[in-house]
């Protein structure tokens, strides 16, 4: 498997009682579904998602939560990561570590998502149904990590610098690192 390349999934997950009408949730679950597929390009786009939760009309108590994780993991442990992830986000269902075990079973069949966006529409209470959209992206490579330069070179030693293309921007940085950055930005 190619470590660089980029492997994108979602999963739109229903929870409630069985019934033998559809519940709302199923109901607005397919309506978003539609919405998404209705342009293929963008069907795993974390914006295209959060625009269809967007969608759903008459939001009670409407939270829109906003965050930034930053863990350092390795490749095979993110399935989990992100089950785990998704499964807190939709916290306040019954499903508990059940959601969790579902999503991490659903991930591993697509080996290690870069990206993956998580809908969890719960309506385990009949008066209610609560939406909870995840949307995660694994977004940096451990430059100093002598395996992940090693692979680097496997894959990538052969190109050269696409300067002479038109589409091409190469800026120059200083030579500080991100977090000695970050540190100049907060202070």
């Amino acid at each position: 498997m190619n470590p660089f390349a980029k492997t994108a999934a979602g999963l739109f997950l229903v929870i409630g009682p069985q019934s033998s009408q559809p519940l709302e949730a199923e109901r607005i679950c397919s309506a978003m579904v539609q919405k998404l597929f209705e342009d293929q390009t963008r069907a795993l786009d974390s914006r295209a998602w959060q625009n269809a939760a967007q969608m759903v009309p008459n939001q009670v108590e409407t939270a829109t939560t906003s965050r930034t994780l930053n863990r350092t993991m390795d490749v095979a442990e993110l399935p989990s990561a992100f089950a785990s992830i998704c499964a807190n986000a939709a916290d306040g269902n019954e499903a508990g570590v059940g959601l969790a075990k579902a999503i991490r079973s659903y991930l591993s069949k697509h080996g290690e998502p870069t990206a993956f966006n998580c809908l969890v529409l719960d309506q385990s209470d009949s008066a209610e149904s609560r939406l909870s959209l995840t949307c995660l992206a694994v977004a940096s490579l451990n430059l100093s990590n002598k395996q992940t330069q090693s692979t680097i070179a496997q894959v990538f030693g052969r190109f050269s610098s696409p300067s002479d293309s038109p589409y091409y921007l190469r800026l120059f940085s200083s030579r500080r690192s991100h977090s000695q950055r970050r540190s100049d930005i907060l202070q």
